[in-house]
């Protein structure tokens, strides 16, 4: 006579450390959804010009990165996955923490040079060039080849102490080259004063091109004609609002 195996049930905290231990990147998630909701505050509050104000991109430009953190979240996971359990958690902020710093400064360089454009050229002007650079620097080689790095991974020494050292090196490599590939479509949602719609596309487009195609075939027509629909959302908002 066999007996029914009897299903064992597991507690609360250790599902959660469960969880934890197989996805040691899962709170990007969080990260990217504190940005949503910030952007999506800046849209309700004042619309396009409050957004696009010294005030709202200081808020802005925070929440665009934060909603890119998710991109780096095969990167992350990777890495955390090769170290010892115990060392994953400090692993995964190292990445992180490298990628952030990056954006950080080219943030700063990316909100000064777009509120110099809007303020030279007008915010209807600014979408249009900004639109066009963005798809014209789909076909650029260093477009490509920054493209293709974002998909290198990493696995850390055991040593806890140079694990660190090489995950905020690795962190700051992906930061550069997350730059070198998004900063258009960045300086779009920018001048689109940060409106979630045209982030969404944005975003979109840099997640299918990191996660969801192969690093040699990036779709490049695709993506160009959905940066061109985004660039005339972007303009007809401007317009009505």
């Amino acid at each position: 006579m066999t007996r029914t195996a009897v299903p064992v049930r597991v507690a609360a905290p250790e599902r959660w450390q469960l969880v934890r231990s197989r996805h040691p990147e899962g709170w990007l998630w969080g990260v990217a959804g504190a940005g949503w909701l910030v952007l999506g505050v800046l849209a309700v509050r004042g619309g396009h010009h409050s957004a696009a104000s010294m005030g709202g991109h200081a808020a802005g430009w925070p929440a665009m990165v934060a909603v890119m953190a998710p991109l780096i979240s095969g990167n992350v996971r990777y890495a955390a996955m090769r170290s010892p359990r115990r060392s994953r958690p400090v692993v995964t902020v190292d990445v992180v923490a490298g990628w952030a710093l990056v954006w950080a400064v080219a943030a700063v360089v990316l909100a000064v040079g777009t509120s110099l454009l809007v303020n030279a050229a007008g915010v209807l002007p600014a979408v249009a060039l900004t639109t066009l650079g963005a798809i014209g620097w789909q076909h650029t080689r260093l477009k490509r080849r920054s493209l293709a790095r974002c998909h290198r991974l990493l696995a850390p020494p055991i040593d806890r102490g140079r694990a660190r050292r090489v995950a905020r090196r690795h962190g700051v490599a992906l930061g550069r080259d997350c730059v070198l590939s998004c900063w258009p479509l960045m300086v779009l949602m920018a001048v689109a004063g940060h409106n979630p719609l045209v982030a969404a596309s944005c975003v979109g487009v840099a997640w299918c091109e990191r996660r969801r195609r192969p690093h040699h075939d990036p779709a490049t027509q695709e993506t160009s004609l959905v940066i061109a629909a985004t660039g005339a959302t972007a303009f007809v908002l401007a317009v009505l609002v």
